[in-house]
């Protein structure tokens, strides 16, 4: 992992570190800006200094103005985090989407278990790529999180204090985002209470081992384990293995232990190392301690006592002092790019240099001139004294035909902002938009901006969101530099064009010319096109023909429930037939089902004896109508077993839904009027719908006498029940936890191999 600062030096998008004093959130790299929305608190940051961000969980959160997040290609994703206690609903830590029916994006969020899940949405369906860390880290403590989506090995990883607690495979890559990033909340209403500290943002994978320290002492690497010193080679693997992260724990003391000289060696697995520290911790002390409270100065010398002078401090300086009135900037590069080299220094004007009196000399070569005029020409018309918009007018008394009214005006050009009157009404999509700038200068000065009825708010084209973007145009320096250029105005395609869903566009075009006419800018005309037919059609001749069109499936895989709705336009009758896996599930023999009414429902579950548990599997519907036109739907989806499953809080199952023994909860060897310590079971609903009225109970048939089964729903105040009833909806994919134990009485029938089961009722809701 290197550290924050090579990382983010080389692969860094975003570093958002929330230590300003007050005001937006800054983006330290990419200079984004995020915007409090009713006052989130700075409050003290993960590391003791500086600030971290907290939020109420009620109606706080930041949004940034750019999704930020990497569309479709890898990225890691690594912040700080801290929550004092479990949600009872879900909370969003960062987001990037609404959960609307069009919705994509990521979310990354604390579940009501208190574990943190990243999942993406597409199109509306949520859960893609979902993975939820192995354990809760909502303790109040602070959490080091790092997210790795990564592309090309196809794998997503969740470190948590360097510790992997959750991995999968991703099902689809190709998520974009579709909403500026929300830090707090997303486009929904799921507000977090907690506190976030350190957001940083890459556009690639970073290392996910840290530089690692060993001490060389006496030829030997050694390392402190925190009680001693222990010794080990220096080998990559060691390193990795024994290395220390930093050097923070090591005492003063315990550094003495080690005596003459001593080498701090780094290894880093980051290839453009530029940045390396140690710091050494020591109590602190002042000049006072070391030299006491009245300190003397003692030098020796040969010369004259009366000629030594003792100062302390420094005369003021200028860097002039040190380099000269004329410096040379001298630049080594192995870059064959352009260096450009800038000084800055306060604006001045001619009577600054000259005094407010001002003598001019002028040499003449020719013989015959005997004088020289000095014209010296204002910058000053009667006009400049005109505020606001004014018109000029003229009267003249020659004919229409032959009048000449031209007003020629010399001033200073300015920089206007010019729009359309009418915006133009679009009719179908638009093709182009077509601008003849015929502009002369040394630097190109016109920019570029579209909307459509509303010209309070206008946009220009993002190439890293692939879409429209608002931006502000309010101000002469906004306008330069959001607006678009000639050629980045020239550069949209029309298939990005046709993205433009808005009725009406109007086109906002700046121009600025100076007094020198070394920048001028000139656009001839603006046009655009769009894929309106122009044409009329005419019909000289007419057959008829009976139009079939294709039979139409709508299918939703929860689970491993598949629903759905097979249909036809035309209402002629339809048919269908599934296979998983490659093999026929549904007709068994590979027929199709018989020819029925459109539409028909679609209800198959698949039993988990028929798939492939913890692994890819593909399911497959074709469907015909009347007419024999088929065409198919077909989808991967993980195996899983279905219904009300019970796990271990490693989410390893106990059993599958047909009762097959997977794991033992085992309380092990357990003695007569002994009470077991408690164990937390995790109920997840794998249905593919929402289950109610749940209800808990254990099977003890073979139970010895003096031995019961005891239930609760918490662990810290444990409120021992025969069986649980639980008044509330499980959604679909959402767990919950209980906890067990077993007590026993003195004088308990002693059982070799006690067993029993537990067993779990709900309907649906």
């Amino acid at each position: 992992m290197a550290n924050s600062k090579d990382n983010l030096s080389k692969y860094g998008k975003a570093f958002i570190g929330f230590d300003e004093i007050s005001g937006n959130a800054m983006d330290s790299i990419g200079g984004y800006t995020g915007t409090l929305y009713n006052n989130p608190q700075r409050v003290q940051g993960w590391n003791g200094k500086d600030y971290a961000m907290s939020f109420n969980g009620i109606n706080q959160y930041v949004q940034f103005n750019n999704s930020i997040v990497p569309n479709n290609s890898s990225y890691t994703i690594r912040f700080k985090f801290k929550k004092d206690t479990v949600p009872t609903v879900w909370g969003n830590i960062l987001a990037t989407t609404s959960f609307s029916g069009t919705a994509n994006g990521t979310h990354i969020g604390i579940s009501t278990n208190g574990r943190l899940s990243f999942a993406n949405i597409k199109n509306g369906v949520n859960n893609i790529n979902g993975v939820t860390t192995s354990i809760p880290i909502c303790d109040g403590q602070w959490h080091d999180v790092v997210i790795f989506f990564d592309i090309e090995n196809n794998n997503l990883n969740i470190f948590i204090d360097r510790i992997n607690r959750a991995s999968r495979t991703l099902q689809d890559v190709n998520i974009t985002n579709n909403m500026n990033m929300f830090i707090g909340r997303s486009g929904g209403t799921d507000y977090l209470l907690c506190s976030i500290d350190s957001l940083e943002v890459y556009h690639q994978i970073i290392s996910p081992i840290p530089d690692k320290y060993l001490v060389q002492h006496n030829a030997q690497y050694k390392y402190h384990n925190g009680t001693s010193w222990k010794t080990t080679t220096a080998t990559e693997e060691n390193f990795i293995q024994y290395g220390m992260n930093n050097l923070n724990h090591i005492t003063e003391v315990q550094w003495q232990e080690l005596s003459g000289d001593k080498s701090i060696v780094m290894w880093s697995d980051f290839e453009d190392k530029q940045y390396a520290s140690v710091v050494l911790n020591k109590e602190d002390f002042t000049a006072k301690e070391l030299l006491g409270d009245n300190p003397q100065v003692i030098y020796y010398t040969d010369s004259d006592n009366s000629q030594i002078v003792v100062e302390t401090g420094v005369d003021p300086y200028s860097v002039y002092d040190y380099i000269g009135e004329l410096p040379t900037v001298v630049a080594y590069t192995e870059s064959a790019d352009d260096i450009i080299v800038s000084t800055t220094t306060e604006p001045f004007d001619l009577y600054e240099e000259f005094g407010d009196e001002v003598e001019v000399l002028c040499h003449i070569g020719g013989e015959t001139v005997n004088e020289a005029d000095l014209i010296l020409e204002a910058n000053w018309s009667p006009v400049d004294e005109l505020e606001g918009d004014f018109e000029v007018v003229t009267w003249t008394d020659e004919a229409p035909d032959t009048a000449q009214r031209v007003l020629e005006m010399k001033a200073v050009p300015k920089p206007q902002f010019i729009k359309l009157v009418n915006p133009k009404r679009l009719y179908g999509y638009l093709d182009d938009v077509v601008a003849t700038d015929i502009s002369q200068s040394y630097r190109d000065e016109a920019r570029y901006f579209v909307t459509d009825a509303d010209t309070s708010r206008w946009y220009v084209w993002d190439k890293e969101s692939e879409t429209f973007v608002e931006k502000d145009a309010s101000t002469e320096q906004a306008i330069s530099a959001n607006g678009m250029k000639h050629d980045e105005l020239n550069a949209i395609t029309d298939k990005q064009w046709r993205t433009w869903h808005k009725k009406y566009l109007n086109i906002g075009v700046f121009l600025k010319d100076n007094p020198r006419d070394t920048i001028v800018s000139v656009v001839e005309n603006v046009s655009y096109k769009d894929y309106l037919p122009r044409n009329t059609t005419t019909v000289s001749d007419t057959s008829l023909y009976i139009l079939n069109t294709t039979a139409k499936i709508d299918l939703q895989l929860n689970g491993n429930l598949l629903t759905g709705v097979l249909s036809d336009d035309d209402l002629t009758r339809v048919q269908y037939r599934v296979s998983l896996n490659g093999q026929n599930y549904y007709p068994h023999d590979g027929s199709w089902t018989t020819l029925g009414s459109s539409p028909q429902i679609i209800a198959l579950s698949f039993a988990s004896s028929d798939i492939r548990i913890d692994d890819w599997n593909t399911v497959k519907v074709e469907f015909r109508d009347f007419y024999g036109t088929i065409d198919y739907w077909q989808n991967r989806f993980m195996g899983a077993y279905s219904g009300l499953i019970f796990k271990d809080v490693y989410g390893q199952y106990y059993s599958s839904e047909i009762g097959e023994l997977l794991n033992y909860l085992d309380f092990g060897v357990i003695i007569a009027g002994q009470t077991t310590i408690e164990h937390e079971v995790i109920l997840k609903n794998q249905y593919g719908y929402d289950v109610k009225d749940i209800h808990l109970y254990a099977n003890t048939t073979n139970f010895p006498t003096g031995m019961k089964c005891e239930f609760s729903t918490s662990l810290s105040s444990f409120t021992p029940q025969p069986e649980l009833r639980l008044n509330k909806t499980l959604k679909n994919n959402e767990e919950m936890s209980f906890f067990i134990r077993l007590k026993t009485e003195l004088g308990a029938t002693p059982d070799a191999n006690g067993s029993f089961d537990i067993i779990v009722r709900a309907d649906k809701a």
